[in-house]
């Protein structure tokens, strides 16, 4: 399937009457070059240099209460081919119906599914029932295949080895409250490849390596509450039916606060959580707890000034180390700047048993003639220790500078300038 079926379906759309209908279609181009050296050979100038293109489609159709949707990539290698020298992705082609029966939404293609316990691509069908007088009760289903991790059309594996179904209840009966439960069953099947193994007799023969496994079924609640219009609570608490562990847990509560004083407080547990038979199954990992807090003032003339703390707490902590060594298996991260729509400074650092690093960053966006052309530039340093090891801080610089050209309301011409120095690249 190549990216102009876009236009031939937005043809077929358009073949008829334009009355009551809209089209939104979005397009950039742009370039990266870059070196690369042969690391397998002796001669010093074995490298070849490379620019590849990458192109961007973004296209909207309505009509009604129908509508027809696509995000898509196109790259392509200008100089240097590698592999293919092509390739294409669609990250979204679907078509949405909205308020069939002033009572049912249906997507029908590739989607991003949003269900609570569930985040994801789709090839398939998502139905929202909505019911109640005013539509307090929601009830979404959806089902299909895992998009292949190419964002193609080919390469699919059998249905039993690879699909997604799910389903979340909303509920919206209280005023300024929402809450859901959600259910997920998801199985993805690594594609199976040759390798040498040796047999009884130890001599080397090829075998096809295999995998199976359960499919990954995870269960939620989402929750949040407006009170007052002064105060918020949000919260989360997601389970692994599989494994049968609860592995992320999240409430935080922001506050308006008078004289245009805003506070928040969250807590946060979290477990890493890697599919069946993943490689990251051999590292070692570890859950943790996470408290932060803040407050932020937003000045008359539109300045933010802000500060945060947390605090991060490791699984299996001493209590005797730690009263020996504060930071042993706990981390602390501060940060305080100021923001505007225009410019914007921060400064952060870390300390403790994640390591201990202090950056600083700033940005500034500012049109220069009006309507016309407008410039952005940022800069960020940071200082940090790779591990216990080593007693020096490593220094790490980098920069943006961009210019944006608009000469009409449909058209823009972007243009951006990037580098690092650090340890690893001097200059890039």
């Amino acid at each position: 399937m190549k990216p102009k079926l876009l236009f031939l379906v937005a043809a077929m759309f358009v073949a008829g009457s334009v009355y009551g209908q809209s089209i939104n279609f979005r397009f950039n181009n742009y370039f990266y070059a870059w070196q690369r050296i042969d690391s397998l050979s002796n001669n010093s100038d074995a490298k070849t240099s490379h620019i590849r293109g990458y192109q961007n489609y973004l296209f909207e159709f309505n009509r009604g209460n129908w509508s027809f949707n696509t995000l898509a990539q196109t790259e392509e290698d200008v100089i240097s081919k590698v592999g293919k020298g092509f390739h294409y992705r669609f990250y979204n082609l679907y078509i949405n119906g909205t308020n069939l029966f002033n009572i049912l939404d249906v997507k029908l293609g590739r989607q991003n599914i949003f269900t609570g316990i569930n985040r994801g691509t789709m090839d398939g069908l998502n139905l929202k029932i909505k019911a109640g007088r005013n539509k307090e009760y929601q009830l979404s289903l959806y089902g299909g295949t895992v998009t292949p991790y190419t964002y193609e059309f080919t390469g699919y594996p059998e249905i039993k080895n690879n699909y997604l179904f799910g389903a979340q209840f909303t509920f919206y009966g209280v005023r300024d409250l929402m809450a859901s439960v959600s259910y997920s069953n998801r199985k993805r099947t690594p594609e199976p490849y040759t390798a040498l193994r040796l047999d009884s007799i130890f001599d080397p023969a090829e075998r096809e390596i295999t995998f199976d496994g359960p499919a990954e079924q995870l269960a939620g609640l989402d929750f949040n509450y407006s009170w007052l219009n002064k105060y918020n609570f949000y919260g989360k608490a997601y389970y692994d039916i599989t494994f049968g562990k609860f592995y992320k847990g999240e409430f935080n509560v922001r506050a308006n606060l008078p004289y245009n004083f805003r506070a928040f407080a969250g807590y946060y547990y979290r477990e890493p959580r890697f599919n069946y038979n993943s490689i990251f199954w051999v590292f070692n990992y570890s859950k943790n707890q996470d408290v932060e807090g803040g407050l932020d003032y937003t000045l008359k003339n539109g300045i933010n000034i802000y500060g945060r703390a947390g605090y991060v707490i490791y699984e299996k902590v001493d209590v005797t180390a730690l009263m020996s060594s504060p930071g042993k298996n706990t981390s602390l991260k501060l940060q305080a700047g100021l923001s505007h729509a225009n410019y914007g400074l921060s400064f952060t650092t870390y300390m403790g048993y994640a390591g201990a690093s202090d950056g600083v960053s700033g940005y500034a966006q500012q049109e220069v003639i009006k309507g016309l052309l407008s410039g952005s530039a940022s800069l960020s340093y940071s200082r940090y220790r790779l591990g216990e090891y080593d007693t020096e801080k490593v220094n790490a610089f980098s920069g943006m500078l961009g210019l944006t050209y608009r000469p009409m309301p449909q058209l823009s011409v972007d243009a951006e300038a990037q580098f690092i120095i650090n340890r690893i690249y001097k200059t890039d």
